[in-house]
């Protein structure tokens, strides 16, 4: 499993695994993945985001094409990978996609995509209406200029689009941007390298997977500070975990945790995990 993503109620998070397949993990119950869609006989799942009514949406890559696919799961059993609610083209590139991601506003009313590769736009969002999803556009999202790359995303309190972003040379920083992609502030992450970022949805916490100038690698929790009187993100480490990579947050006890060479699943309590400055 290598991206994940959770529900709004946090109670389920989606994965996905080789093949293209999508699992389920319930972290109250402590079970063992439940698949819910069957692994597609062409394309690779290369990001996912969870929707109302049990929608979970995939952007898929065939070949050079790219594109982005809805499921409605069920309860029990596996839904076939042809089974799709919905494939919406996003266009051809050759290019990377380590930093893709899927981020779901809180109000779910629409979705961007952050880091597909060039030459197609760094994000695009589409608005959601119950299942469906509209024509995905560069229309209103963020112009990142100046060499800035997203690294990774999430939404914020106020349903603001939150992208680790990053230029060579320099350290990454967290920004936000409204809904009409206007940047409303840029603060240094206080990290060397991010791979993952949540907001929790309860507490409203800014979670990073990623490492430090030290060297140091897991999940991090970002802060809100004042250094001589200005404001300033503070990183934490909770967690230490090697090669750290996507991240989810369930609830202010549960942050699911893709980490590993070989990636491997970790539920961490950051209630109960000592913190390291």
């Amino acid at each position: 499993m290598s991206r994940i993503a959770s529900t709004a109620n946090g109670q389920v998070v989606r994965g996905l695994v080789a093949g293209g397949g999508i699992v389920a993990i319930e972290p109250a119950a402590r079970a063992a993945p439940r698949e819910v869609v069957k692994p597609a006989a062409r394309g690779d799942g290369r990001a996912i985001g969870c929707l109302p009514g049990d929608v979970t949406a995939v952007v898929v890559r065939v070949g050079d094409e790219w594109s982005l696919r809805t499921y409605r799961v069920k309860p029990s059993g596996a839904v076939p990978a042809d089974a799709m609610l919905q494939e919406i083209p996003l266009g051809q590139s050759t290019g990377d996609d380590e930093h893709l991601g899927i981020a779901v506003s809180r109000a779910r009313g629409w979705l961007a995509i952050v880091g597909l590769p060039a030459p197609l736009p760094p994000v695009v969002r589409a608005a959601v209406a119950g299942v469906r999803i509209g024509p995905v556009s560069d229309r209103g999202c963020p112009t990142l200029g100046d060499g800035l790359r997203p690294l990774a995303a999430t939404v914020g309190p106020f349903d603001e689009l939150v992208l680790a972003v990053q230029r060579d040379g320099e350290p990454p920083a967290i920004a936000y941007f409204d809904a009409s992609g206007r940047e409303l502030l840029r603060l240094p992450a206080g990290l060397e390298g991010i791979t993952g970022l949540q907001v929790g949805s309860e507490d409203g916490l800014l979670w990073a997977t990623g490492r430090d100038a030290e060297g140091r690698e897991g999940l991090w929790r970002l802060d809100a500070a004042l250094r001589h009187g200005r404001q300033v993100i503070r990183p934490t480490l909770v967690a230490p975990l090697a090669e750290p990579g996507a991240v989810a947050c369930c609830s202010p006890r549960a942050i699911i945790v893709v980490h590993g060479a070989k990636p491997t699943v970790t539920l961490v309590n950051p209630l109960t995990t000592g913190d390291s400055e």
